[in-house]
């Protein structure tokens, strides 16, 4: 199979090709249709998270694909089943140390990988969905969604009267906007430098724009909330000042802020104690706390039915070969997740 591998910190992937290893017990070999590009995989390819003691190694970890073999001791799916791949584990066996074969030595891989045409992934990282389900509306299923959506549903229970605001309206935060007005928010606001961004938002039903950097965002806020601030803030721009700022925003008494964006390895913010004492919480999210078996398949109906708008979720497409202007497309101005597509290929299964 052909793969992009992550060879050397700071440098563009290379695409090489390997050699699966054959089906150890809890693993899945998967045909990828389709995958998304991440923020996390620009950090790691960077560097953004320190050291990387599993030099080379494969990357990605979102998308949509057909099994095509099952390792032994796997129930959760079967040959031919369509699968969502993502990195919030759900149920099965876990399967670690997969090893792919090239002329260069060994690559490594961790329980997942999906910028490669077949991957080999842990049983705990897929979850099966309708066949009949188009690949496009289901590839965003296993991160974007399930951490924007899931981060807003499982936050508070919504008021229809009360104000969120998403500060960084990329994939996530797109994701998140579709969230509050899916739960029922009465007001949306959504924070951004890039004016492409907000349009997208206010497309998908923010009902607000905050424009970081061409105007005052607590003037604003406080203008939007008649002086009380947000109910709910959920951060997801991974900036240091961003961080910062969601607390500012959110009210004193009952305001509640949600960290979902990354730093750099080793980068930290601050927080005033006083802007806490006042009644604000602070807490962070974990894949928005979902239950990838039960939430995974109620996302992916939900943007089958257009309760979630998935065409506006996406952006520019790019083929395998095409990774790294991909993963450069997430720093550009097209709204919207970076997505890989593959052609089928000689060994696939398709039903």
């Amino acid at each position: 199979m052909k793969a992009a591998v992550l060879r050397v910190l700071g440098q563009p992937l290379g695409i090489e090709d390997l050699e699966p290893p054959p089906l150890s017990k809890g693993q899945v070999r998967v045909g990828m249709q389709l995958a998304a590009v991440c923020h996390s995989q620009k950090l790691e390819v960077s560097g953004g998270r320190g050291p990387d003691n599993f030099l080379p190694h494969l990357i990605g970890h979102e998308g949509v694909g057909v099994v095509e073999e099952v390792g032994p001791g796997v129930t959760k799916v079967a040959r031919g089943d369509q699968v969502v791949l993502s990195w919030i584990r759900g149920s099965g066996l876990e399967a670690v140390r997969i090893v792919y074969t090239s002329g260069r030595g060994p690559v490594q891989a961790g329980h997942i990988a999906t910028f490669c045409e077949s991957p080999v992934v842990s049983e705990q990282c897929v979850t099966r969905i309708d066949p009949a389900v188009d690949p496009e509306i289901a590839v965003l299923a296993g991160c974007a969604i399930p951490t924007g959506v899931g981060t807003v549903l499982n936050a508070r229970i919504a008021d229809p009267n009360g104000a969120v605001c998403i500060l960084g309206v990329g994939g996530v935060g797109l994701a998140a906007v579709c969230g509050a007005r899916l739960a029922g928010w009465g007001q949306v606001a959504a924070a951004d430098l890039r004016s492409s961004r907000l349009e997208r938002a206010r497309a998908l039903g923010a009902t607000h724009t905050l424009e970081v950097g061409a105007e005052d965002i607590e003037k604003k806020t406080a203008r939007i909330t008649a002086g009380r601030g947000f109910d709910l803030v959920i951060e997801c721009a991974g900036a240091r000042s961003s961080m910062e700022l969601a607390v500012r925003l959110a009210k004193p008494k009952g305001g509640h802020v949600v960290i979902v964006g990354n730093l750099k390895s080793g980068e930290t913010f601050q927080v005033n104690p006083m802007h806490l004492i006042q009644g604000r919480s602070l807490t962070g999210s974990w894949g928005g706390g979902v239950n990838p078996d039960v939430d995974i398949p109620r996302f992916v109906q939900l943007m089958g039915n257009g309760n979630v708008n998935h065409e506006l979720l996406v952006g520019k497409r790019f083929s395998l070969e095409e990774v790294n202007h991909a993963i450069q497309a997430l720093e550009e101005d097209p709204p919207g997740r970076p997505i890989l597509h593959f052609e089928p290929n000689e060994r696939s299964y398709r039903p």
